[in-house]
């Protein structure tokens, strides 16, 4: 015992940081890693989110991985550039490269075997998380926090609820808080006069690692050094313009190495369909429950919404009052948490951050690093605390414990905050009692304990926060996990074994029945599976295809969903090339015109019970990669028609911005039909009212039936609803509770007080699910609120097709789900008939489709036969990437159909060959190459520099 006792007095809590601070970072980890992710492995989890994590990051770092092998094995080959299996094909920089194509932990990927990438993938989030407390632990050195205080604010950093969450479900939103501890650094070493080259990395590593979480990151270093300059470095006398300038020199030298990926990458976010949007979704300010739940969310990892994640350990509250007391002598954490603490209270700054669009609060990861850098002041300068500090830690306390509590429901009891409020009770008597220690009974063998308690208090509130987000008797997040060793079966599992029933010697292009697998139509898996699949859901799609979904009205359209699967429409489907759909033995109501059944698979899935039954089919009607229109449509005649119209005009003629066009004239098909109106009563009540103008819900349970009057005019037809000028106006509050407080179950005082409590903070949405019905097919479209960060646009119109029929169907019927006015234009029910007119239109297209077609490497060249002049019509995306030669002459290329790439061609044989370059790759590389030469430069100039003082 005695030994025990001298080798506690020996330990130097207040010990500079060395490398045993990094050791001792690395043991604790380690133990907080494991009894918070051991869970994982007890309840047979696997790091991989089931939503995003399979659908893209998995899918992308196995494809990433398959890449690099093939370099390492072929060094000399050219790399793709362009691939046929991102969506309808698309550019692998500008795809990749949001994820996966700049991020250094990815490429250790490779050392992976192929069989263990799901160890890959949760080996490098563990690495990831280790390394954010690295980077913390450097930055701390440089303001001269002791051991065992720097430790501690490097856990409270690397286990914060921004990290809890975003580890697990996208792995990626990690790096940022490794960049920007180790660029504050950075710019320290430049402002006292040492080494530029490692801001110059930093800045290069930030630039191509992710240009979204770049933009945020510049922004909040430039207003980390302003804060610095201003508060310290002036005083010391250092010339602002000089260092402006120094500053500004080696920011152009990170930039411009950076280009090779950042400038591609740029390009590819511009024409994307993701460019554009209200800013800020529309919002001023939150909804009130946003604002009270900011104390439980600071000490949880509940989320506020809007991506509003803090979840700090309970030490962190008395951080508040400490660096309020003493503002003076710590402005730049002071300012940065005044700043950051106030900017989430406003959409304004979440949608700045954001790339001026959604109020998405995923900039709040810097809020960790002053939080926790404060943490370490505290706990360096503890010796200090007076008697006012400790009130104030008590004034603190005794806040929070309010705040937190009341919450937005005025929910008394609330299991989440039982631990973290204890924890600060015991972590306000641990600084009281230490306190009594330092100023009356002054032992210093106490300080060895209070350190020791707090860092154990710390692990343990961190233990716990994990543990009740991932447990079953907490938030259960772990249950939204993939199970593990099943990712791999999943994929494979994808379509049901269906895709190994098609024909794949030749180009093809596949879909899917929408709802065939839920969420996971649309999983970007399907580029480890050779399907050609038409859809994709990466978070940088290509524009011009977006923006024909967008003008055809797609009621499956999402800015990074803009195709789905195009809700199964005969046209639409056929434009875009697909030759195979997948679909469901129960489906059959989904199948467009002309696409019959060729073969079927079963298969016992992991994600379902029993067999599952797939069904092949094969499109008789779908237009080639390439293919000859001899009869053109100018844009400005285009745009006057409605979505069916436009549709169906594809069929006829290309479309083109050229206003001399061979136009095809036909009398349209599409028929709009006569109904009348009926609205069945819902327990005696009429749920809805329809009027010329206006749709009034007042029951969720509602069903407006439009009874077609010549029914016989449906069949072997699709069968659209159509409505327009639509503009949702809620219920206010009070109409939803009188029309809540009428239903028995709400007589109770007690019921009526819990309406009040669950719905009287909460901000009433705008969102609502319109459904049609008809007799071979249920169908929905739906606006998000402008709570949704990654969905939220407005819809004016919807469009829903209620599928192909030989059979006559005698009514519409829709149900809206949301309780209010809808505003609209017209309501219209049409008819699409599909016949040998349309088949024998579509075998024309067909048959003056390009031949000899060969693929290389980021090269098509094909044979066309032109009868006459025209327009070379492909299903290739637009983008100025590819180049196209004509008989070994290039020729300019346009935009036709809206989202392709076209070009005019002349009567006669011809050789095709279109070559692909990413947008910007070159100019990229020419930039980095002197940006590399400027780089050397300033190390040769810095050296120099460096050498002459000492010899001064």
């Amino acid at each position: 015992m005695e030994d025990v006792r001298k080798k506690w007095k020996k330990v130097q809590w207040d010990n500079e940081i060395t490398y045993k601070t990094f050791l001792t970072y690395s043991v604790l980890f380690v133990l907080v890693t494991i009894s918070i992710y051991l869970l994982f492995w007890l309840r047979g989890y696997s790091f991989i989110w089931s939503h995003d994590g399979f659908n893209q990051h998995y899918p992308i770092l196995k494809e990433f991985r398959n890449m690099l092998v093939d370099f390492l094995k072929h060094p000399t080959q050219v790399p793709e550039l362009w691939s046929w299996q991102i969506g309808m094909g698309g550019d692998v920089v500008g795809s990749f490269g949001y994820y996966v194509l700049g991020d250094i932990f990815a490429y250790l990927v490779v050392l992976f075997p192929a069989d263990q990438m799901e160890l890959a993938y949760t080996t490098l989030i563990l690495l990831r998380l280790f390394c954010v407390g690295i980077a913390f632990l450097a930055l701390a050195k440089n303001f001269k926090i002791n051991h065992i205080a720097a430790v501690t604010g490097s856990l409270v950093y690397v286990f914060s609820g921004y990290l809890f969450v975003s580890a697990t479900r996208h792995p990626f939103f990690i790096t940022p808080m490794i960049l920007l501890p180790l660029l504050c650094l950075c710019v320290e070493r430049v402002l006292q006069k040492k080494s530029p080259v490692p801001l110059i990395l930093v800045i290069c590593w930030t630039l191509v690692s992710n240009f979204y979480f770049a933009y945020m990151l510049a922004i909040m270093v430039c207003i980390y050094t302003v804060i610095r300059y201003f508060t310290h470095y002036k005083k010391q006398g250092i010339p602002l313009l000089s260092t402006i300038g120094k500053l500004a020199v080696y920011a152009i030298t990170g930039f411009l190495m950076a280009c090779i990926l950042f400038l591609p990458n740029l390009i590819a976010f511009l024409g994307s369909s993701r460019a554009n949007g209200e800013f800020a979704n529309g919002l001023w300010f939150y909804d009130l429950s946003y604002y009270l739940s900011l104390g439980k969310m600071y000490i949880t990892t509940e989320s506020a919404g809007y991506w509003a994640n803090l979840g700090f350990a309970a030490i962190a509250v008395f951080v508040l009052p400490f660096i309020w007391q003493y503002r003076k002598k710590y402005p730049v954490v002071f300012i940065s948490l005044v700043l950051g603490l106030g900017m989430m209270l406003f959409p304004f700054f979440g949608a700045l951050f954001n790339g001026l669009s959604s109020p998405s609060n995923r900039w709040m990861f810097a809020v960790a690093l002053p939080v926790s850098i404060g943490v370490s002041f505290l706990l360096t300068d503890y010796k200090t605390l007076t008697k006012k500090d400790m009130r104030n830690f008590l004034i603190t306390l005794i806040i929070f414990i309010v705040v937190s509590w009341w919450g937005p429901n005025f929910n008394i009891y609330q299991p989440i905050l039982l631990v973290p409020l204890t924890l600060m009770l015991l972590t306000f008597f641990v600084f009281f009692l230490q306190f009594i220690n330092l100023n009356y009974i002054k032992k210093k063998a106490y300080n060895g304990l209070f350190y020791f308690l707090i860092i154990m208090l710390v692990c343990v509130n961190l233990a716990y926060m994990g543990n009740y987000m991932f447990s079953k008797n907490g938030a259960n997040k772990v249950q939204g996990q993939l199970n593990s060793g099943v990712v791999e079966r999943k994929i494979t599992e994808l379509y049901g074994g269906a895709d190994k029933k098609i024909d794949k010697s030749s180009f093809y292009r596949t879909s899917l029945s929408s709802g065939y697998n839920g969420f996971y139509d649309n999983s970007d898996a399907n580029i480890l599976l050779d399907v050609n699949t038409v859809n994709s859901f990466y978070s940088i799609t290509n524009g011009a295809v977006a923006d024909l979904a967008s003008e055809l009205n797609n009621s499956q359209f999402r800015m990074t969903l803009p195709l789905g699967q195009m809700d199964n429409r005969t046209i639409f489907t056929n434009i875009l090339g697909t030759t195979y759909l997948f679909a469901r033995d129960d489906q059959a109501g989904r199948i467009p015109y002309g696409f019959k059944k060729i073969d079927s698979a079963e298969m016992e899935r992991v994600d379902k019970p029993g067999i599952s039954h797939t069904d092949v089919y094969e499109s008789e009607n779908s237009v080639p990669l390439m293919y000859m229109n001899y009869h053109t449509e100018d844009r400005e005649s285009y745009e006057k028609l409605s979505p069916l119209e436009k549709e169906e005009a594809l069929s006829y003629n290309a479309i083109i911005d050229n206003k001399d066009t061979s136009k095809r004239e036909y009398k349209s098909n599409i028929k709009e039909l006569e109904f009348k109106t009926s609205i069945p009563k819902v327990n005696g009540k009429a749920p809805a009212k329809l009027t010329k103008d206006k749709i009034e819900v007042s029951n969720a349970e509602n069903s407006i039936q439009f009874k077609l009057k010549n029914p016989e005019e449906t069949k072997n037809a699709e069968l659209y609803f159509y409505i327009d000028g639509l503009d949702f106006t809620p219920y206010t509050f009070k109409q939803r509770k009188d029309i809540a407080f009428a239903k028995d179950e709400y007589k109770t005082k007690n019921m009526r007080y819990n309406y009040y409590r669950n719905n009287l903070t909460k901000r009433i949405k705008e969102d609502y699910t319109l459904t049609a019905k008809t007799s071979n097919r249920v169908v929905s479209a739906s606006q998000v609120d402008k709570s949704e960060l990654s969905g939220y646009f407005k819809r004016d119109n919807m469009l829903l097709n209620g599928g192909f029929s030989e059979k006559a169907r005698k009514q519409v019927s829709i149900n809206l789900s949301g309780l209010g006015t809808y505003d609209y234009d017209n309501i219209k029910i049409y008819a699409v008939p599909f016949d040998d007119s349309y088949t024998k239109r579509m075998q024309e297209l067909k048959k003056q489709a390009a031949t000899d077609l060969k693929f290389d490497t980021n090269k098509v060249s094909a044979k066309v036969s032109a009868k006459q002049d025209g327009v070379l019509v492909t299903t290739i995306p637009y983008t100025k990437g590819w180049k196209v030669k004509v008989d070994g002459k290039e020729v300019s290329t346009e935009k036709v159909n809206t989202g392709f790439i076209g070009f005019s061609l002349d009567k006669g044989l011809h050789t095709i060959e279109m070559n692909y370059e990413t947008p910007m790759l070159k100019a990229g590389m020419v930039a980095s190459g002197l940006g590399v030469i400027l780089f050397a430069g300033i190390i040769v100039v810095y050296h120099l520099r460096k050498r002459k003082n000492k010899t001064q």
